[in-house]
């Protein structure tokens, strides 16, 4: 059953949904930015990166604007504080989508065709549980019943991404390559798998958020 919300709550609400699909937005271009990487596709990954560079852009004007708005009197002081930090949480994934991104646009590392098809694994992970974390969002102000079951899916997503990422570190490590490379890439396979972590950790706020709504 859908929750009852003043206008200008439902209006922050609508923004925060909206914040919150920016993650999809931008992990779904990351993962064509890397395609056209790894493929020596330059022009069109030049583009996926000013996309990119776009919607950090969008989900921080989203950002300011939500937190303005709640301290002016909406929800209720407890459940403020918990939307604040749902907002600040949402929006490091999306700066983080853009860090990754930088390292390739500005480091262009040298990946092994055989560590390509992991990564971009990686990259799935990262949009599937941002698009279980949107569902969450949605569902929280609309049928609570059904919220932990998206939570409980971008566990798991964190949980197939720190696989990959430990088989993706061990391979790095194994190669015989100069120990800068080896660094180089562990860092990539870090920070793709931090977008993910940071996934997890909105949602564990969102749980805190709902135990709120709920009771």
């Amino acid at each position: 059953m859908p929750l009852s919300f003043a206008k200008k709550e439902k209006e922050v609400i609508e923004r925060l949904l909206a914040l919150s699909k920016k993650t999809v937005e931008a992990s779904v271009t990351l993962k064509e930015f890397f395609t056209c990487y790894f493929e020596e596709r330059c022009d069109e990954a030049q583009g996926y990166f000013r996309s990119i560079k776009r919607i950090e852009h969008e989900a921080d004007e989203l950002r300011r604007g939500i937190i303005s708005d709640i301290y002016k009197g909406l929800f209720l002081p407890d459940m403020r504080e918990v939307i604040h930090s749902l907002t600040e949480s949402v929006d490091k994934i999306v700066n983080k989508c853009e860090s990754v991104s930088k390292i390739i646009d500005y480091q262009h590392p040298k990946v092994p065709d055989e560590l390509k098809e992991k990564i971009i694994g990686q990259l799935e992970c990262a949009v599937n549980a941002a698009e279980s974390f949107v569902k969450a969002v949605e569902k929280l102000f609309d049928n609570l019943d059904e919220v932990q079951h998206y939570v409980v899916e971008v566990e798991r997503f964190e949980h197939e991404e720190d696989v990959l990422e430990e088989e993706l570190l061990r391979a790095i490590f194994g190669k015989d390559t100069p120990l800068a490379e080896k660094m180089q890439l562990k860092e990539l396979v870090i920070n793709i798998g931090d977008i993910v972590d940071r996934t997890e950790d909105a949602s564990d706020i969102l749980e805190v958020l709902l135990l709120k709504l709920a009771y």
